[in-house]
């Protein structure tokens, strides 16, 4: 009786812990690095769009909210992940990631984030002046949340190619 009670046991703690890493990881986003030259390199390209979406190609939940915070439509999301200025703006700060989870380097302050996320904003043309002013009135209003959310990214150092 006691070895079926510890079987069942050990398969339901099992099942919680593949549930568990699932759900985590259906969210995350892991900036694999690699070490060339004695500088950490970031393996592939990472966009606005792999925060917003899982594995499988779907919206996940940080898009909805976006999408029902900024009371934008799909269009106008596209826009926003599609912007080379908002995406070159995210990967000076994935970088800064890197440096200060690997290299304990410095964090970007929120404003500099912030300002960052305006001046890509303003380079932009594609993106009309109401959608700016939507996304940086909601950028001003999570300024203290923007930094937290951002260096909570997990950075994975897979390392050294020659």
């Amino acid at each position: 009786m006691s070895k079926r009670v510890t079987t069942i046991s050990i398969l339901v703690l099992s099942i919680i812990l593949i549930i568990l890493y699932v759900v985590s990881s259906t969210y995350a986003v892991i900036i694999n690095v690699f070490d060339k030259d004695g500088k950490s390199e970031i393996v592939n390209s990472i966009t606005i769009r792999d925060f917003v979406i899982n594995d499988d190609g779907t919206y996940n939940q940080i898009y909805y909210d976006t999408v029902r915070e900024l009371e934008i439509t799909n269009e106008e999301a596209q826009i926003l992940m599609d912007s080379v200025f908002l995406n070159e703006a995210l990967d000076v700060v994935l970088n800064n990631i890197v440096a200060y989870k690997l290299h304990n380097e410095s964090k970007l302050s929120n404003l500099e984030i912030y300002e960052l996320i305006i001046n890509a904003l303003n380079q932009d043309d594609t993106i009309n002046e109401m959608l700016k002013e939507k996304v940086a009135l909601k950028a001003k209003e999570y300024i203290k949340d923007i930094s937290d959310y951002l260096y909570d990214t997990e950075v994975s150092n897979i390392g050294e190619i020659a």
